[in-house]
């Protein structure tokens, strides 16, 4: 006849199973916060990368602001020179005009 057994070894198996589960749980628990951790700091990278396109994009923006008005200034500049020599060229017109009148005016006196 086979002995009866106090059921220890069952005991120590299932003492011996809960371990091995306790210690595998730690380890997944383990990879998981390791895994949390890479995620967060790929979220931290993604998102600096974000700002810094995004300081990028402003720079480039302001520049070609930049670029326009100095662009607009010039033409400006030079619409006002044209006016400008235009003007001139309109006031000698008027004075060689005015001297030739006069010119006219002594010649017939004279």
């Amino acid at each position: 006849m086979a002995r009866k057994g106090s059921g220890l070894r069952v005991a120590i198996k299932v003492v011996k199973a809960i371990d091995r589960a306790n210690k595998q749980a730690t380890r997944d628990a383990a990879k998981r916060q390791k895994q949390n951790e890479r995620e967060e700091v790929r979220r931290i990278r993604e998102h600096e990368k974000m700002l810094k396109e995004v300081a990028r994009e402003d720079k480039a923006r302001e520049k070609a602001e930049l670029l326009a008005e100095k662009k607009y200034f010039k033409y400006n500049l030079g619409r006002a020179q044209k006016a400008y020599e235009l003007r001139c060229s309109d006031r000698e017109a008027l004075r060689n005009k005015y001297i030739d009148g006069v010119l006219s005016e002594k010649t017939y006196l004279g």
